[in-house]
């Protein structure tokens, strides 16, 4: 499951997830995103939110702590420089005006697109998407999904060149797995 959000006026990506089944089909991912015309967070807001303490789902799920359980909340590292360039300490979460960009693909049929694109030349690309991502011509269509986000930043100055963040992958979780 993958939550979508937005209204915080910053950019992040977090999941919650058992540590000990990183592939657990109950994983779920949060992409936080804005809308590209709010006015950033603030820096206090952010530091409160950029919280570097390992959280835990305790079992009755009322709050998170500190104490070990079998379910874990985490922020992604993705912003390691500033859309400037300079360092960041806060890597979590970006107070700048921003938007995510998402595909949705399936890598195995991508990886069987490339290996008969080096086997017989060209792209299969439009083939695939046009016979419902079977790349065959079969109709077994698309299996597992995954998402790729990018998250694209906005600058400093009067014309700011975007930065791009990512991307951060969403994997295909399957049952029992």
């Amino acid at each position: 499951m993958t939550f979508f959000s937005g209204d915080v006026n910053c950019a992040g990506a977090g999941l919650v997830h058992d540590p000990s089944h990183p592939s657990d089909h109950k994983t779920m991912y949060q992409i936080i995103t804005s809308p590209i015309v709010a006015a950033p967070a603030g820096n206090y807001i952010l530091k409160m939110l950029h919280n570097n303490r390992l959280l835990y789902v305790p079992l009755n799920g009322h709050r998170s702590t500190h104490e070990v359980s079998d379910t874990k909340e985490d922020m992604m590292e993705i912003f390691h420089t500033d859309a400037s360039g300079a360092a960041r300490e806060l890597k979590k979460l970006m107070g700048r005006r921003n938007y995510a960009a998402c595909v949705v693909y399936d890598p195995d049929q991508i990886n069987n697109g490339q290996q008969q694109q080096q086997q017989h030349g060209g792209s299969n690309y439009a083939h695939s998407i046009a016979s419902g991502g079977s790349g065959g011509g079969s109709s077994a269509g698309l299996s597992k999904l995954s998402l790729a986000i990018d998250f694209v930043v906005q600058g400093d100055g009067h014309l700011p060149a975007p930065t791009k963040y990512g991307p951060v992958i969403v994997p295909h979780l399957e049952f029992g797995h």
